[in-house]
């Protein structure tokens, strides 16, 4: 989420100065040729066919239509029949959008379509530089070249160095983790077992007979310099990213580049990592070619999750070193639009971050630093608390461990549960990584807090989220005022609470001191001393508060464009009344699944974010694999909303997943009789046979049994003598049972599965599409949160 560093700055742009987008053509190579290709530009641009005939001494058309496919792919063909499509497809393109791109960028051999569309070559010079060049690739023997995916470039290296490999070498960088070695036939076979024992997903031989882009192609690159010598190269009018270099050419040096080409690696994941570098994103890259799937498009997605744009600081080095750069610049990091909150005193306190450049220097500069620094986090980047342990303690460590916060979804475990989870991430955390659990309002057991409150003062837990509290209670105020002390002017807090609300009269209530008549009950009762009764009237009970917006499970369905500017006023008088208490934090959450969503918050003043539903959908949520698979096949469009069956009779609803489930509806219908009849005996007798046989699988007698034995003493009692209670609580079973359901991947209860999910989780799907990480069985929260 955080990888698109950039595009919060594009954005910041777009709303300030007003953008002109930017766009990147980029051009195929070898592999993307297919019969049929190219069928309906022939006819289009008559005289450039007739041309190519002419040169190529065969029917360019006739090649491209009808192959055959043995011909079509012999290398000699090949690059003549894509460099042809290419280039008439761009001028289609061009005709069609009437508007040039501002940066080009070609394949290997379609570099030259990208220096043909720049004016650097006329269409037939460019037609017999790639000829040559096909015929003399396609008369070397005995190369081979392999794609490798999931090792980095450094892998790679290291690799053939470690073994030897004197005969292979890393001939394409496509991505940071798809790097295509090349060499000598017989050696890039037997490479294989080693490259799949270093850890390597996938090692694919492929269909070429020359070692490209090796010093093996020495004599083909000889040859072709002395063809090319005596072509003009002109100099371009549009910026071309060449392949050698991973920058634009210079005017007086595209010749021996060129040349250079065929015997040095293909830096393309640098050439795109260049440009997003520039402040553009994926979006703006079309890829130019044979009509069918991408195979451009998915390497820009996936450099950007692998590795994002290059550092602010090697371009700013690079522009130093050049006096005049005539590239168009989108939101050049070396020229970086400051944004800040308005640094306030008072009483010689500093009450917000500090102003910082928004530029291109890497995601650590997204959100707030001071958020960063107070809280021991390395990205403003929060995992939220998933009920029922769905945020497990696996999730949980795998977010401190880079350097983020995560709470453990405490809502719905048992007191053993949360404890045993608890310390299985203090004994997997030795450097003390902060973490947090999450401390769920119970409203009608408080007992269930205080609980709560004894296990996380015993166990050290420092900090806390808040969650589904209309107010504070005495639970979530003794918390607080455990281990506060006075240091100078200032106050120091242990117990650290992050408040997640959607109201800002909750926040405000968060960000005030706990109230008087409270207070005075808890000294009463002896629950917190006179000292800490003092100090806790000199603090907010919150240090942040993450606004959330419709979101998975609960939820008010707000929007941040509302709420976030209605709470960083609260936030801001707070700040003024507690002057000695340092920065408070306003945080967002709900809808962030995607970089874009991420860039949104954070310009309307967000220092940190939150995200919930995608996190479930990763390899350590704590759910069933089934789950997840419907997670990972949802659409923006595949929740709904459904009572929740914590809090149903105050009407509180929650989010969730619709798309081939039973359970809103039925939800729904429950929920309805619920508030249509005093006692459970009372529904109408067939409609009461049906939702025992379908929704409970059982009798509401058999219901009943189960609940008495969960239960004490006091509160079957209670159940007994009380028809409406009854009645709630056997509706409440059912919503515990599709939880428990879901969670377990009980497939024979499918259809009422409760997953808590809001579109966030449909949207990244959409992000996501055609990249490894479509497959959940890929997906790392921590991993998500950098590079998406």
């Amino acid at each position: 989420m955080l990888g698109l560093y950039y595009d919060a700055n594009r954005l910041l742009s777009a709303l300030l100065l007003g953008d002109a987008k930017l766009k990147v053509s980029m051009f195929p190579g070898q592999g993307a040729q297919k019969i049929g290709m190219g069928a309906d530009l022939f006819g289009q641009f008559p005289d450039l066919t007739s041309q190519a005939d002419a040169i190529l001494g065969y029917s360019i058309q006739e090649l491209c239509v009808n192959g055959p496919l043995e011909r079509q792919t012999q290398t000699q063909n090949t690059q003549p029949a894509l460099y042809v499509v290419n280039a008439l497809q761009y001028l289609a393109s061009v005709e069609t959008e009437g508007c040039k791109p501002d940066y080009l960028l070609g394949h290997s051999v379609s570099e030259y379509v990208a220096l043909f569309a720049a004016g650097v070559l006329d269409f037939q010079e460019g037609l017999r530089l790639v000829q040559k060049r096909g015929e003399l690739m396609g008369q070397v023997e005995g190369g081979g070249m392999a794609a490798v995916l999931g090792l980095t470039a450094e892998e790679v290296e290291a690799l053939i160095k470690q073994h030897g490999l004197t005969d292979i070498y890393a001939a394409n960088f496509n991505t940071p983790k798809q790097i295509v070695v090349s060499g000598k036939r017989d050696m890039i076979i037997a490479a294989e077992p080693l490259f799949m024992e270093a850890g390597a997903a996938l090692y694919k031989v492929l269909a070429v007979s020359g070692a490209f882009h090796t010093p093996f192609m020495e004599p083909s690159k000889l040859a072709f310099a002395k063809f090319a010598a005596d072509i003009p190269f002109a100099e371009p009018n549009i910026p071309v990213i060449a392949n050698v270099t991973a920058r634009p050419h210079g005017a007086e040096s595209i010749r021996d580049t060129m040349v250079a080409q065929i015997t040095s690696p293909v830096q393309w994941s640098e050439s795109i990592r260049y440009l997003l570098a520039k402040g553009l994103q994926p979006t703006d890259f079309t890829e130019i070619g044979p009509k069918g799937a991408p195979i451009l498009k998915p390497m820009v997605k996936r450099t950007q999750m692998e590795a994002g744009p290059l550092e602010g600081a090697i371009l700013e080095k690079e522009q130093a070193a050049k006096p005049v750069d005539l590239a168009p610049q989108a939101e050049n990091p070396s020229q970086a639009i400051k944004i800040s909150r308005p640094e306030k005193q008072v009483n010689g306190t500093k009450v917000a971050s500090p102003e910082r450049r928004h530029q291109g220097v890497g995601i650590e500069n997204l959100g707030s630093r001071d958020f960063c620094e107070s809280f021991s986090l390395k990205y403003p980047y929060i995992s939220g608390a998933m009920y029922r342990g769905i945020a497990s303690s696996a999730l949980v460590i795998r977010m401190a461990k880079a350097g983020m916060l995560g709470f453990l979804g405490a809502g719905g475990l048992s007191i053993a549960e949360i404890e045993h989870d608890i310390q299985k991430i203090q004994q997997a955390l030795p450097d003390k990584q902060l973490f947090g659990v999450n401390f769920i309002a119970h409203f009608n057991r408080p007992e269930a807090e205080e609980t709560l409150t004894d296990l996380l003062l015993e166990c050290g837990v420092a900090i806390v989220e808040a969650s589904a509290f209309m107010e504070v209670t005495p639970a979530l105020v003794r918390y607080r005022a455990k281990g506060l002390r006075r240091v100078g002017k200032s106050i120091e807090v242990k117990n650290r609470i992050i408040a997640k609300v959607s109201r800002p009269d909750i926040a405000a209530g968060f960000l005030s001191a706990p109230p008087e008549r409270l207070l005075e009950k808890m000294l009463a009762d002896k629950l917190i001393t006179q000292g800490e009764a003092e100090l806790l009237r000199l603090v907010p009970m919150a240090d942040a508060i993450t606004v959330e917006s419709d979101s998975g499970g609960h939820t008010d369905q707000g929007m941040p464009f509302t709420l976030i500017p209605a709470v960083l006023k609260v936030r801001q008088k707070a700040q003024e009344q507690f002057s000695d208490f340092g920065p408070i934090f306003v945080g967002a959450g709900g809808g962030i699944g995607t970089p874009e969503a991420a860039a949104a918050v954070f310009m309307l003043g967000a220092d940190y974010v939150v995200t919930g539903s995608i996190n479930q959908c990763t390899v350590e949520a704590g759910t069933s694999d089934a789950v997840k698979d419907m997670l990972a096949s949802a659409n923006v469009y595949d929740t709904g909303y459904a009572p929740s069956g914590a809090m149903f009779e105050l009407g509180s609803r929650i989010q969730v997943l619709k798309k081939g489930l039973f359970f809103p509806t039925r939800a729904e219908k429950l929920v309805s009789l619920y508030h249509q009849h005093g006692a459970i005996e009372r529904i109408e007798e067939k409609l009461s046979k049906q939702i025992q046989e379908r929704y409970f699988k059982r009798s509401f007698d058999d219901v009943l049994n189960e609940i008495q034995a969960d239960s004490s003493p006091q509160e079957w009692e209670k159940i007994e003598r009380t028809p409406k209670y009854r009645m709630g609580q056997v509706i409440r079973r059912y919503f515990s049972d599709t939880t428990r359901w879901a969670v377990n991947g009980d497939v024979d209860h499918k259809v009422d599965f409760q997953i808590h999910c809001g579109p966030a989780q449909g949207a990244l799907n959409q992000w996501l599409h055609g990249t490894e990480l479509q497959n959940w069985r890929n997906r790392h929260a921590d991993e998500l949160a950098i590079s998406c």
